[in-house]
């Protein structure tokens, strides 16, 4: 079981316990006598410099949002009063936020649906001159219970398995190009499996597994399973929970290099949980994250019904260590949704998913690069007012686009320093037009003042691959890039040159949304496992494995009378993720060691007896 970050502030920090529209805070128990008073303002910043979430004029704001306040302190801002036009008012806690930049009013009670809500603090929040925030509270519908059933019994490819680890059963992986040329590390992948075990996956070059960890619900799935950097040290990331028609309900998951949790993150603001289409962190400790939210909306003009439902694509920045939101962002707030390029459903109880969301890029400049699917574009956003800067693409194009430079339904849009702009085009939707049109990799020359786009390179695949969803784009420090062909069930990397250097696939049903090349360095916290069938006389054969263990070179064989007297009786190079070392003795303890390429001990296993 993850273990979750521990949100509770250190004692060292205020918590401060407002009553709302009185302007007082409580420093003591209220039926202590204590007086009560207010707490000095210090010198407070510009209402410019002050950004408040939700925003001034918002109309998507959750039931259960927090109020976020960037660019001031608790003892900046507090008094707070924040009023609900039907509700009243709300009193709440103030919770600073760990990087020492922002407070979050936290409330005692949800807002109602439909009503506006307005904040105002001992410092104008808004260069006005009331200096109030007014915002209103949308009406969420929910989510169509879709059935999520699967069968383990039948995998269409049958998994592999191992005498050492009865529990795991991973999909096996064909490399149909060797590596040659490739950049360092190993393939992670949240492996999808029809009717078999999904998990997050580790693979080395040769398709064997080094790391797989089954989810114990047989409806969960892993997605964005890779490498990124946590208090200064790599972990692997990904989302764990269940999707359903393209979206997911869920949370982030951080793992160190034992494969213990080190954090777990949950959505912010009351909505119930995070989608799967983004794990990103920052160096800041935060998180970037997804959430799709069903809100009523009037349909009509697209076909709809004016009591329809329509999913808010919503971007969060959470921060790790409290779990408060540092930032929020609505598409609707936004993006019209005259830009989609889809129509309101006829079935009324259907949400439209007009935008689809999928992924969030932070840039050098503090703004954010967004990819929408369903509206074939790419937005710049800035973070202090969440307006968007531009658009790429899509049928509002800030950008004259350049000969073959438009996209289709993409994923994974990234902007690098030297403007140059990734994404993963998947072209169409519709498999049956595979043959005549093929997903590829992207790479554009932005140029933000002139606002033009060019190819500068894009990556096929030699066969022709056509993915209908998912998918990404990876640009290794090397200069080469690994791709994620998404619904097909396919990865690749390319040389410089734009080469096929690597290619490995999944069995057939399998599948994972992103895939990616990552360095990493495993130690698992649990021992080597052993195994041992006998044979005739003194002759054993010996079966070694250590899930996630990247380090090990040899393994040893050791045999006594007793756990304490035991002595190496055999050696093998480790071949794959299980390796079968033959050996002969008459002695009842049995077990094995993992040596390092210097020959260093890593681990023992506990003892097998294979004679009792």
């Amino acid at each position: 079981m993850a273990k979750r970050v521990d949100t509770a502030l250190p004692a060292s920090r205020r918590e401060f316990v407002c009553a709302a529209g009185l302007g007082l805070l409580a420093l003591a128990n209220r039926g202590s006598g204590v007086a009560v008073a207010h707490l000095p303002v210090e010198d407070a910043p510009a209402p410019d410099d002050i950004a408040v979430m939700p925003r001034h004029g918002t109309i998507t704001a959750s039931p259960g949002t927090e109020i976020t306040f960037r660019g001031i302190l608790a003892a900046q801002l507090a008094p707070v009063a924040v009023v609900g036009s039907r509700s009243g008012a709300h009193s709440g806690v103030l919770h600073e936020h760990a990087d020492e930049l922002g407070v979050s009013f936290v409330p005692d009670a949800p807002f109602l649906p439909g009503e506006w809500v307005t904040v105002r603090s001992a410092s104008p929040l808004r260069a006005t001159p009331r200096g109030s925030v007014t915002f209103r509270i949308s009406t969420p519908v929910s989510p169509v219970a879709t059935p999520v059933t699967r069968e383990m019994d039948q995998p269409r490819t049958p998994p592999q398995s191992f005498r050492t680890r009865l529990d795991l059963l991973p999909p096996p992986m064909t490399v149909t190009t060797p590596a040659t040329g490739s950049a360092p590390g190993y393939v992670f992948v949240g492996a999808k499996i029809a009717d078999g075990h999904n998990g997050a996956m580790i693979v080395d070059e040769d398709g064997e597994v080094i790391w797989f960890a089954p989810l114990d619900s047989v409806v969960a799935t892993n997605s964005d399973v890779r490498v990124q950097e946590f208090r200064g040290q790599p972990v692997i990331t990904m989302w764990e929970g269940i999707a359903r028609q393209g979206t997911g309900f869920g949370h982030l998951i951080l793992l160190d290099g034992s494969y213990e949790p080190v954090a777990t993150i949950q959505v912010g603001n009351g909505y119930p949980g995070i989608d799967q289409h983004e794990c990103q962190l920052t160096p800041q400790g935060t998180a970037l994250a997804i959430v799709y939210h069903p809100i009523r909306w009037d349909l009509t003009e697209f076909g709809g019904e004016a009591n329809g439902t329509v999913l808010d694509g919503i971007v969060q920045e959470i921060e790790i260590e409290t779990g408060r939101v540092l930032f929020e962002w609505h598409s609707l707030d936004h993006i019209g949704l005259s830009e989609s390029y889809g129509r309101a459903p006829a079935e009324p109880t259907e949400a439209w998913d007009y935008f689809h969301l999928n992924s969030i890029e932070p840039t050098a400049d503090g703004a954010f690069i967004l990819s929408a699917r369903h509206t074939h574009a790419v937005y710049k956003i800035e973070r202090q007012t969440g307006r968007v800067l531009w658009r790429l693409n899509g049928n509002r194009s800030d950008f004259q686009m350049g000969a073959g430079s438009p996209f289709y339904f993409q994923h994974d849009a990234r902007l690098h320093p030297n403007g140059e702009l990734t994404l993963f085009d998947n072209v169409e939707t519709d498999q049956d037009r595979g043959g005549e049109v093929e997903s590829r990799g992207l790479v554009l020359q932005l140029d933000e003042d002139a606002k033009t786009a060019i190819v500068a390179r894009e990556y096929l695949h030699p066969t022709g691959i056509l993915s209908v969803s998912q998918g990404n784009m990876q640009v290794l420090p090397n200069g080469n890039v690994f791709i994620g062909w998404g619904s097909a069930p396919v990865f690749s990397e390319f040389d410089a040159d734009g080469e096929l250097c690597f290619n490995g696939r999944f069995p057939r049903g399998g599948t994972s949304y992103r895939a990616y090349r990552c360095p990493w360095i495993g130690m698992p916290g649990a021992p080597p496992d052993v195994a041992v069938e006998t044979g005739l006389g003194d002759d054993l054969t010996v079966f070694a494995s250590w899930n996630g263990a990247t380090e090990v070179a040899t393994w040893e064989v050791l045999a006594g009378a007793d756990p304490d007297q035991m002595d190496v009786i055999g050696a093998a190079s480790r071949t794959g993720f299980e390796t079968a070392i033959d050996v002969a003795t008459t002695e009842p303890c049995v077990a094995v060691r993992a040596l390092d390429v210097a020959g260093v001990a890593l681990g023992t296993s506990e003892i097998d007896a294979p004679r009792e």
